[in-house]
């Protein structure tokens, strides 16, 4: 399901920016870019979404910008005062009569210059501390518009499906019809060649034989399975929870029954139904794939 949250606070260190997307996904799938200062929270950041969110592909971004006065760096004086003592011996032992020491190039040494970083434990406990709320409210927000996008759904859900139990009752009232007029057809067929030829028409082996073709057009299982299947699917639209999964189950099963019906009867109107039945289908099993 989509959905889209951007929560931010500011603090005397600067302005942390939480900001969270998802997009439809059969599978929940979690990305997290914090960047190198943040990186230590990003398995905390995926347990928190994991523990709200079943489906989706969702997408954080963590962004901390640091106050002016935090941006500037700051120079350690004990590996500065090292770095310049090697240096001013190096200098002398070349014995050119210089004492000028390279400082511009000495303050980009790895060491010299510390940058700006969370790197003290009361500053990095207070972060770790902010993007945690940050995170619940960001989810808060998500959740929230992703089910303003569900109850979408369900109307939209509810409406295909109602339609769909339409199309089957109405297979289910023109098969009858069909299966007498077939039986018929095949009798006065059979009578016609009988008579042609002379033969006499066994009527015990004639009535063996249209069960048997009587067992291969019957369909009254199929309609009762896809009657219970639609129950328990209205069912599951109105329970609480993760759902999702088992509705494309019972989506699976339907569509099982109703080929199954398009085989068994030969009526042309029967089958357009099942075009009919099968994108109706179709059309619900993809907004199925958006339901957590």
């Amino acid at each position: 399901m989509t959905g889209f949250s951007r929560v931010s606070v500011d603090k005397d260190w600067g302005t942390l920016t939480v900001e969270f997307s998802s997009v439809n996904s059969r599978y929940l799938e979690v990305f997290v870019k914090s960047g190198r200062e943040l990186a230590s929270e990003d398995p905390l950041i995926q347990g928190a979404v994991k523990k709200r969110l079943n489906r989706g592909k969702v997408q954080v971004r963590v962004e901390l910008s640091w106050a002016s006065e935090c941006r500037m760096g700051r120079i350690n004086p004990d590996v500065l005062s090292s770095y310049l003592s090697q240096v001013k011996d190096v200098v002398l032992s070349m014995g050119d009569g210089s004492d000028e020491l390279p400082l511009n190039g000495i303050l980009g040494l790895p060491g010299v210059l510390d940058l700006p970083s969370a790197s003290s434990s009361s500053m990095k406990d207070e972060i770790s501390s902010v993007l945690a709320d940050l995170t619940d409210r960001g989810l808060d927000e998500l959740v929230s518009m992703r089910e303003i996008e569900g109850e979408k759904l369900l109307d939209d859900i509810s409406g295909c499906l109602e339609d769909y139990q339409a199309i089957v009752s109405k297979i289910g009232s023109l098969w009858r019809g069909c299966a007498d007029n077939a039986f018929e057809s095949l009798r006065e067929r059979v009578q016609a060649v009988a008579d042609r030829f002379e033969i006499s028409m066994d009527e015990g082996r004639l009535a063996q034989e249209m069960t048997v073709i009587a067992d291969k057009w019957d369909i009254s299982e199929e309609l009762s399975r896809t009657d219970s299947h639609i129950g328990q699917f209205k069912k599951l639209l109105d329970e609480r929870g993760p759902r999702g999964r088992k509705l494309d189950f019972l989506l699976q099963e339907m569509n099982r029954e109703i080929n199954t019906m398009g085989s068994k009867v030969a009526d042309a109107e029967v089958r357009w139904l099942v075009v009919d039945g099968k994108s109706l289908l179709e059309r619900i099993r993809e907004q199925v794939q958006n339901v957590e």
